[in-house]
Parts: structure tokens; sequence; C-alpha cells
């Protein structure tokens, strides 16, 4: 099925694969600030929704850099090309994220609409019930899309970009998430293999030259498996 796959779809996919796990906490932090700012009386703006649609579709966009496209849902048809076919995970974060495109851009329309007209006029009546409905179904697709990223990361465990920035944004990670980068880890990696994690990320920062990078994650390995000799050996060439 993913037989002939270009050299550049290949090599580009673990980085788009992080790109869109990174953009996607960014998309999904953006609308929890606006959530906030709607939750206290303040007006949507448009603005900040469109940037928050930008970045969707920027998102949908990236994903179609290494994954085909479907023509035909019904019959999971998908176009000709040397990209990967997505699996069920990575199709539902697809749609996903073109749900979210979709519906934020008619929500920033709803929102133009009723900074136009007066309170107390139909038009700001409907769009305001609309905005409200769509408001809540961006809701539940963000939530849905949190546990398609965690379902997506289970597949990631070869994939050190990816792991690389789970650990060196661990704060972020859980704050978007809902789930310490440890937990994750656990689901990634195994029980009994997170100071292996660690390990790879130190290795990797050093085979890039990060030194200081490495240091830190090889000193997480250290701190959570004091017997991991390769992490020793690794963080004394780093220091």
């Amino acid at each position: 099925m993913n037989e002939n796959i270009s050299p550049f779809v290949k090599s580009h996919k673990p980085w788009i694969i992080r790109k869109t796990i990174a953009d996607y906490l960014r998309a999904k932090n953006m609308f929890g600030n606006l959530d906030m700012e709607t939750s206290s009386d303040q007006a949507a703006s448009f603005a900040k929704l469109k940037k928050l649609s930008d970045l969707l579709f920027t998102i949908k966009e990236d994903l179609h850099l290494v994954f085909k496209r479907v023509i035909d849902p019904q019959n999971s048809m998908y176009e000709k090309s040397d990209k990967y076919e997505p699996n069920k995970d990575e199709t539902e974060l697809i749609n996903n994220i073109g749900l979210l495109f979709h519906k934020i851009m008619v929500t920033r329309e709803l929102v133009y609409v009723m900074e136009h007209y007066a309170t107390d006029s139909e038009d700001y009546t409907q769009s305001k019930f609309s905005f409200d409905l769509y408001w809540s179904k961006i809701h539940y697709l963000f939530e849905e899309g949190v546990d398609l990223i965690k379902r997506v990361l289970k597949d990631c465990k070869d994939n050190i970009i990816v792991i690389s920035y789970l650990v060196e944004n661990d704060q972020y990670v859980k704050k978007t998430l809902g789930e310490s980068v440890y937990d994750l880890l656990e689901t990634i990696e195994g029980n009994d293999k997170i100071d292996t994690a660690f390990y790879r990320v130190g290795k990797f920062c050093m085979e890039n030259g990060w030194q200081e990078r490495a240091r830190r994650a090889l000193s997480e390995a250290i701190r959570i498996n004091p017997e991991n000799k390769k992490a020793k050996r690794l963080f004394q060439q780093a220091s």
C-alpha cells in the first residue's frame, strides 16, 4: 500500500508529523485563549479567528505534503501519488483538522456580521445563535483532536523528531494535552523504557551538535534510571 514513496516524502514525514503536533497544540491553545475572552463577555475577535483558521489551513496542507488526499471517502479511495496512504488514526486526525478549519472559517464570518449589525437586529440575533452553536462544535472537535493526537503518537516510537519535541516541551505538552510527557512516553516506549527515550533524544541532540540540549535529556535519563550506562557515557562526552 505504501510501496512507492518518494525520497522527499520519506525524509520529510517525521518533520511534518512533528510540525503537525506542535501547530495543533498551538491552535488548541489559541482557541482556549479566545474561549476565555468570550467567557468573560468580550466579543470574539475576527482578526484572531482569522489567524487561527490560517494556522489550521497550514496544518491541513502540510499533512498533504506526505499523505494522499482522499477522493472518495465512502469507498476509501485516495489520489494516485508517491505519498503515504494515511492509516485510520491519521485519516481521522486529517478530517478533524479539516472540520475545525471550516467551522472556524464560518465562525469568523459570523463574527464579522455581528460586528457590523446592531445587536437588536434580526441578522445579529441569527448570527449569534449560529455562533454559539459552532463554538460548542469547535470545543468538541478540539477535545476529539487531543485524543487523536495521542493515538497518532503511539505510532511515533521510531520518530525521534517527535520524541524530541515532547521531551523538550514537556510543560507546554502537559498543558495542552492534559497528560505528562512521562505518561505519553510510557504509551509510546513502554513502561520500563522512559529513560531510553531520553537517552535517544540526548544522542540525537549530540549528533546534531546541540550539546546543552543533549546534557538536559541525558541528565533526565540518568535521573530516571541511574543504571543506564549508555546515558552516563554519553553525558560525560557532552560535558
